[in-house]
């Protein structure tokens, strides 16, 4: 692994009864998106109650959230009340909205591509961890989605590196006891390397495919955890690194972040 990193370790695909999930809640920023839908689709099949946050409605959640784009405070608060109306009391938490955008330090579209990103990444980060800090139950779990290629420079992708560091530093800064959680609550983050969705394949379609990882590979992986949150340490980070098909989890534990 590479050496920023520690705490190699493989996980397979797994299966959890709805049995063990019947009534859990969970809220999911960036529903309706291509990680989102399928998030969503495997919350459901294990028997959570899902509330989908985004610009559009999700047809597999129990309720959609839908976000005006007038502005992220009113948006936020307008995503609160809602949750309130409908009594929400949530077990989990998820954000998988974001997006990409390249660009050198050097390109005259760098201002943009910063803003965009901030947008994009940062702003959609925050606000789940806001919402997730008045709706989450105790001792349950936020997960937000950071990006492996920001533990180190992104010179070719200057305001996606941006955006995802401040995503790790944000994962790091609500980890703690006082970091704003409910208590007992963690906050662990998924970095992908590459993910196998329809848009990256169009984009690139001469890469290697057996190096992306799939997307129910990502909502398998968080209902682990949600089942079994007790046993990791809050403020860690996990790369997601796929060879010929197969996933392994590197994790960055809070130890390691300096």
């Amino acid at each position: 692994p590479p050496k920023h990193l520690s705490s190699c370790c493989e996980i397979s695909s797994c299966e959890i009864s709805s049995c063990e999930m019947a009534g859990k809640q969970s809220l999911v920023y960036g529903g309706n998106g291509a990680l989102g839908r399928s998030v969503v689709g495997l919350l459901k099949k294990a028997g959570f109650k899902v509330f989908s946050v985004d610009f559009s409605a999700s047809e597999a959640a129990d309720q959609s959230i839908i976000l005006s784009g007038k502005g992220w405070k009113e948006d936020t608060a307008a995503v609160k009340e809602q949750l309130k109306e409908a009594g929400a009391e949530l077990d989990l938490a998820v954000s998988v909205a974001g997006g990409w955008s390249g660009g050198s330090i050097k390109s005259s579209a760098i201002f943009d591509s910063v803003d965009r990103m901030y947008n994009f990444n940062v702003q959609s980060a925050v606000a789940a961890s806001h919402v997730a800090s008045h709706f989450l139950k105790e001792s349950s779990l936020l997960v937000l989605v950071g990006a492996h290629a920001a533990f180190g420079g992104t010179p070719g992708m200057i305001g996606y590196g941006l955006s995802k560091a401040s995503t790790h530093q944000l994962i790091r800064s609500i980890s703690g006891e006082d970091g704003g959680l409910p208590k007992g609550s963690k906050v662990l983050g998924i970095c992908p390397i590459t993910l196998d969705t329809e848009m990256n394949r169009k984009g690139m379609p001469d890469a290697d495919f057996g190096t992306w990882t799939p997307l129910d590979f990502v909502g398998e992986l968080i209902i682990k955890w949600s089942n079994d949150q007790a046993s990791l340490e809050s403020g860690s980070m996990y790369s997601l690194v796929t060879k010929d098909g197969k996933t392994e989890l590197v994790a960055k534990e809070p130890k390691d972040q300096i």
